[in-house]
């Protein structure tokens, strides 16, 4: 390369490495794409790849060139958005085949990762072929049913699919990362990420789509590359690149579509855009995958329950902070989910309209415990939010592994001392004895509260109609807003309902806030029958449902 490129801007941080730029290490890199590599299909299918600006500025020359004290690569990740038909596989394929040569690192183990087995292979297929068009690469690669393999330094490059069992103990020098927002957690991701440590300078590239907005593991992961881009966060360690429409650009101008997709013009035709687009503007869906799928924006989920928009609009004029003070005296209803010892627990107080005004708001506050080690123990970019709750004061972090419910007790006897509580929901699962000291020794309304169907039905169904009635101030509690982004709902033949971990989320979208605040305005329109039918009593405490 004979061209005289700029040199990239060193990442913050960067000196707490030594770090300096390496330009012969940079140009051999991208001169590695148009000498060893072809496209593999389309118009441009047996030509040389040569690299288009964005790829060879944007993500080859940074994470080749910027380099530690010791000379080993300064980034260890990179996080790369880009809307589809980009071309984004080729480059990964490529990246691939690069860095199975560039370190020549003796018993190299690099993945193709994805959600599943299919996903996980076209990365590798596409780099297949990529060898299979080169007589050098045919000579020095082997190529296999399930590997590519270089006998010299008896190292290979596979496909892995994201369930995680029987990955443990390998030790991979690089990873590439499909399709991220399809990823229901990051499982795979820590797995691997682990299994790095002993590699001299390993490298974790995931490339993706965007996906649904607020959930996810590549949700989390995105929050944290824009940080990373704004400055909030500072790791040079993690390279991130975003190619998107911003939040107030106009879907329909091709002015937005251009600023999304780098390769406009190249293999994002025109007409095709303009034909999708006319296809979005006449369904709700089909925008939804427009702006998520072609101009990389992240998207609400479209089975949520709660919509955002009406749960924002619901914040009220009084913040979250101050709604204690502002409810001070009322009479309440609580409602109680305590974790299974390592896990999130929630509290919330449902303050129903005074009897004069019945149309009047309810009115909830929530509080939320976490283990402090429960945060340490997640990825990157969900310790970041948790942290965050936790700096605001809407997460209190416990000491150690395990929830002690002490505290949660505590909390529990000190907001009865500043509202009126007139009966407390608890969930009968895993609660040990703490329902039977906060009734019997503490002598507070307990009842328990099971979650099944005809128990939780009439409550979520009320409090789904608050939401979109516009009947309730939550005063924009962060966590409680983070986890009406999660909630979805499950249904019976009988059209009653309960609530559910959405799809989209899987394990890392956390729920139990809006499930406490169900049972809490449960409790407040509660109206019991004058025979109780369906109400026992175990151990002094009635259980309802």
């Amino acid at each position: 390369m004979n061209q005289q490129l700029p040199m990239p801007p060193m990442p913050r941080g960067g000196e707490k490495f030594g770090a300096w730029w390496d330009e012969g290490a940079a140009q051999r890199a991208c001169a590695f794409f148009p000498a060893m590599l072809r496209h593999t299909e389309g118009e441009w299918a047996g030509k040389p790849f040569h690299l288009r600006d964005w790829q060879r500025d944007e993500i080859v020359r940074p994470l080749f060139g910027w380099k530690r004290q010791d000379g080993t690569r300064l980034y260890r990740s990179a996080w790369i958005e880009i809307p589809r038909k980009n071309g984004k596989t080729e480059v990964a394929a490529g990246l691939a085949l690069l860095l199975m040569f560039v370190d020549q690192e003796f018993g190299g183990q690099g993945y193709s990762m994805a959600v599943d087995e299919d996903q996980a292979k076209i990365v590798f297929n596409k780099a297949t072929v990529m060898v299979s068009m080169n007589e050098a690469l045919s000579n020095r690669l082997e190529l296999l049913k399930k590997s590519i393999f270089c006998p010299a330094l008896s190292s290979s490059f596979k496909p892995l699919s994201s369930g995680p069992r029987g990955k443990h103990g390998f030790s991979p020098t690089f990873a590439i990362g499909d399709e991220v927002h399809e990823w229901r957690d990051g499982e795979l991701a820590d797995v691997v990420h682990k299994g790095t440590a002993a590699r001299r300078q390993p490298l974790e590239i995931y490339i993706t789509t965007a996906g649904i907005n607020g959930v996810g593991y590549a949700w989390e992961q995105h929050e944290l590359a824009m940080q990373l881009l704004s400055g909030d966060v500072i790791d040079p360690t993690i390279l991130p690149v975003i190619f998107a429409a911003g939040e107030n650009d106009d879907w329909t101008k091709e002015e937005t579509w251009r600023k999304a997709n780098p390769n406009y013009g190249i293999s994002v035709k025109p007409d095709y855009m303009r034909e999708e687009a006319a296809k979005a503007a006449r369904s709700p869906r089909a925008e939804n995958d427009f702006r998520r799928f072609h101009l990389n924006q992240w998207t609400e989920q479209v089975t949520r329950w709660l919509p955002v928009a009406e749960w924002k609009a619901c914040a009220g004029s009084i913040g979250w902070q101050d709604l204690p003070a502002h409810v001070r005296g009322r009479r309440c209803f609580g409602g109680i989910d305590l974790s299974q010892a390592r896990d999130w627990s929630a509290l919330c107080w449902c303050f129903p309209p005074f009897d004069d005004q019945p149309d009047g708001d309810y009115i909830f506050i929530w509080r939320f415990w976490l283990p402090r080690q429960s945060l340490l123990d997640q990825p990157a970019g969900r310790r970041s939010r948790f942290q965050s709750f936790a700096d605001s004061g809407a997460l209190t972090l416990l000491p150690g592994a395990i929830v002690d419910n002490a505290f949660i007790r505590q909390q529990v006897n000190d907001d009865a001392q500043l509202f009126q509580p007139e009966w407390i929901g608890i969930d009968p699962f895993n609660t040990g004895d703490m329902p039977n000291r906060l009734k019997d020794t503490d002598g507070l309304p307990i009842e328990y509260f099971r979650q099944g169907f005809l128990s939780m039905s009439p409550a979520c169904k009320g409090f789904e109609r608050l939401v979109i009635g516009n009947k309730m101030q939550h005063g924009g509690n962060p966590v409680a807003s983070w986890m009406a982004r999660n909630i979805s709902v499950t249904s019976d033949p009988a059209g009653n309902i309960k609530p559910d971990k959405s799809v989209e989320t899987g394990a890392s979208g956390k729920i139990d806030g809006i499930v406490a605040a169900i049972m809490a305005y449960g409790g407040a329109t509660l109206k019991p029958p004058e025979k109780p039918v369906g109400v026992q009593n175990i151990n002094g405490i009635l259980v309802i449902g």
